[in-house]
């Protein structure tokens, strides 16, 4: 299973998430996924490009919503950040009216591909045929530059989700229980399922709950509907001690723990016993 961590931008400033995403890099986890508050959907991707310098493995993602401007420029802006980052772009794209999630993903996907595109939607239309482009109008229109990746990570939240991802056959973000998301899907995809991942947003306080119990939770969701992807919302507040113990916590006793589809007898009992007596600096900072 891969573990990633949320910020949320409605709370976190541009100028820390570099090195928040830092953090999460050197905790050796795998994704930074990046939230932008309601209202104002640019600021995902313009954090998500700030990861470029300071990370150089980490996943990125950016949620966004159908709200705003125009979907083109969304592709447009999508596709320059995909390709400042390598190609370790994750988009998400929340939406809870269907029509409206539905037309953008429909330009975002088509955006992304390698030939020029139209689209006649309820809503837009490209090329808009204006009446300044009268002369030689355009038919068809291409989105430059091209995503760094072949095919660019796009996941789908909101109450629109699985009935869009249903159709699209793209990962939908579980915020609750995904059995009933996930067995709608495999019943309408069958085998495709297969290629998608199984991401969901899932809180973890330190404070209430250990972080074996966090593992061993997220184990149960596994095993239950497939769960491949946590992207974990830590309460403390980011940047401080409790945070970077929290990560620390997530590297070192939930990763490995959910790594395997089961431990040798007796060595999770083990870990326990001799994390006891050890803490990591962050957790001493804590403590002192």
């Amino acid at each position: 299973m891969r573990i990633g961590v949320t910020l949320d931008l409605a709370t976190v400033s541009l100028v820390e998430v570099p090195a928040l995403a830092a953090a999460v890099e050197e905790a050796a986890l795998d994704l930074v996924w990046l939230d932008a508050p309601a209202g104002r959907p640019e600021v995902a991707l313009a954090a998500a490009v700030t990861c470029a310098e300071p990370t150089r493995t980490l996943l990125i993602g950016a949620a966004t919503a159908v709200a705003g401007h125009h979907p083109l420029y969304l592709a447009e802006e999508r596709h320059v950040a995909d390709q400042l980052l390598g190609g370790r772009l994750a988009l998400g794209l929340r939406g809870d009216d269907e029509a409206g999630l539905t037309e953008w993903t429909d330009v975002l996907l088509a955006a992304a591909g390698t030939t020029p595109f139209a689209h006649r939607g309820p809503r837009h239309t490209i090329p808009a045929g204006l009446p300044q482009h009268t002369v030689n109008p355009e038919t068809r229109v291409r989105v430059t530059p091209a995503p760094y990746a072949l095919e660019p990570t796009l996941w789908l939240l909101g109450q629109a989700a699985p009935a869009v991802a249903s159709a699209y056959a793209l990962s939908p973000v579980s915020e609750a229980d995904g059995t009933a998301v996930w067995q709608r899907l495999e019943r309408s995809l069958g085998p495709a399922c297969r290629r998608l991942r199984r991401p969901a947003v899932r809180t973890w306080d330190p404070g209430a709950e250990d972080a074996a119990a966090l593992a061993h939770r997220l184990l149960a969701e596994r095993d239950g509907w497939g769960l491949d992807t946590t992207l974990v919302r830590l309460t403390p507040e980011p940047g401080t001690a409790a945070w970077h113990a929290a990560l620390a916590d997530l590297a070192v006793v939930v990763r490995p723990r959910l790594q395997q589809e089961r431990l040798p007898s007796g060595l999770e009992e083990l870990w326990d016993t001799e994390r006891t007596h050890q803490h990591t600096a962050a957790e001493r900072e804590v403590m002192t």
